[in-house]
């Protein structure tokens, strides 16, 4: 039995990097982190926090460096940013 590469070869290398995760954000607790994931996903972009379970595990035992990293793909990164900037009031939970 031969191995399958997990690379389609019709995806240009441009394409690929479309779709790697980029940091949009670095929050200072777990809480503010889920609060820019939920806006992000508000308007359809989906957002993940980098090392979450770890967090959720050790909680506020291990302080991240540079903060806590929320990611999206690359070509939401640009939108993602603008959101972001619009709307920092949701981020720090005031209306």
């Amino acid at each position: 039995m031969e191995p399958i590469s997990p690379k389609d070869p019709d995806i240009s290398p441009e394409t690929e990097a479309a779709f790697l995760p980029t940091v949009v954000s670095h929050c200072t607790t777990l809480n503010e982190a889920q609060m820019v994931v939920g806006l992000l996903a508000s308007f359809g972009i989906p957002a993940t926090i980098d090392s979450e379970n770890y967090l959720r595990m050790l909680g506020s035992m291990v302080p991240g460096l540079g903060g806590i990293r929320v990611q999206v793909r690359q070509l939401d990164a640009e939108a993602s940013l603008e959101i972001l900037d619009q709307n920092p009031n949701q981020i720090a939970g005031e209306e």
